[in-house]
């Protein structure tokens, strides 16, 4: 993988904004952990681009916490003109996201330069995670083997 120079998304905020708002696509190497094991930092680039209609349940939106923190989150509901989202790493849902505050939306997901989204497994993947039941078992049977794993001094990092 290409070496890439690391900058703070604050930094280009306006950029970003004037790409997106213009029709055009944005880039971005996302860090973090919370949209696993979809998305992981160091491999994946999502590209995004203005949504042309309002989000719906299971896309991807590019958005800016009132914190000032950029999130990269799934779209887990929609009500009262809001959003609910979570990341697909996590079982707490974030609610209150108002339009204003979104960004992007994912377009594009590249995995080591090749799209995601075209591909039969997350079309599945995208419909199961969808499910906060299906995602709660997932999680915490990855956390169970996770501190098996270490018990036994298995100490392998399960990475491609």
């Amino acid at each position: 993988m290409a070496d890439r120079e690391e900058f703070s998304l604050a930094d280009y905020d306006e950029t970003i904004r004037i790409v997106l708002d213009s029709g055009g696509e944005f880039t971005i190497y996302p860090k973090g952990t919370s949209m696993l094991p979809l998305i992981r930092q160091g491999r994946d680039s999502v590209t995004l681009a203005k949504p042309s209609a309002p989000l719906k349940r299971g896309d991807i939106a590019f958005y800016l916490r009132d914190n000032g923190q950029y999130v990269l989150h799934r779209v887990v509901g929609t009500g009262g003109g809001r959003y609910t989202m979570c990341g697909d790493n996590q079982t707490v849902p974030e609610k209150g996201i108002e339009p204003r505050q979104i960004i992007g939306a994912a377009v594009k997901i590249n995995r080591d330069g090749k799209p995601v989204q075209d591909r039969f497994s997350y079309r599945i993947y995208k419909l199961l995670w969808h499910g906060f039941f299906i995602r709660r078992v997932f999680l915490k049977l990855g956390r169970i083997f996770s501190r098996e794993r270490v018990k036994t001094g298995d100490r392998t990092n399960g990475s491609d």
